[in-house]
């Protein structure tokens, strides 16, 4: 199967032939359709499978249709570590390349100066670790309230570094939960915990 079989644009398919990518792997198979349907997604894959392309490539389809609005994203993507968060952001930039998205990236060791800048612009998404979101919603920069998307990668190491209790303290949100992550172990906590915490 090729990644035109997978109801993707032209501009896409571009950014995903000029990555290198030949043809999704199992998890951008199975993924992909069912999050540009708007469905939630548990998905379950071991590192260096095409995981961040199977959530980054529907949701940058997705955002293309609607415009930002400034402290408001409309799609949020929590990682448990900064690290991470740059890896998914760095992602989304070429991918996105076509298209007229903005993108927050919400770490540590990065001041809030310059976060509070690109927000205040407007931004589609945000990448971020869960306490440097939580201090720029506790300080009024980012409303939830429009977010649509949620991605939670790697969810299991959420959970293990007790990131998950903090991430349900947020205020409930009316969006769809797509969480995929490297769940081999507790796929059946997750399901439980997450989607009854919302």
């Amino acid at each position: 199967m090729s990644f035109d079989k997978l109801g993707l644009s032209k501009d896409i398919l571009y950014s995903i032939d000029e990555k290198g990518y030949k043809e999704p792997t199992e998890i951008q198979k199975k993924a992909i359709p069912q999050i540009l349907m708007g469905r939630d997604v548990l998905g379950c894959a071991q590192t260096g499978t095409g995981k961040t392309g199977s959530f980054v490539i529907p949701l940058i389809e997705i955002l293309s249709s609607g415009k930002s609005k400034s402290r408001m994203p409309r799609c949020l993507i929590l990682t448990p570590t900064r690290e991470l968060a740059m890896q998914v952001s760095e992602e989304f930039n070429i991918l996105s390349k076509y298209f007229k998205l903005q993108m927050a990236l919400l770490i540590g060791g990065v001041s809030f100066s310059e976060q509070d800048q690109k927000l205040s612009k407007g931004v589609d998404l945000i990448v971020a670790t869960p306490g440097r979101l939580l201090d720029h919603i506790d300080r009024g920069k980012v409303i939830i309230k429009e977010v649509k998307l949620l991605i939670i990668d790697e969810a299991d190491r959420m959970l293990d570094m007790g990131f998950i209790p903090l991430t349900c303290s947020l205020p409930p949100w009316n969006f769809f939960r797509h969480i995929l992550g490297n769940l081999e172990n507790s796929c059946s906590r997750i399901i439980k915990i997450v989607p009854s915490s919302f």
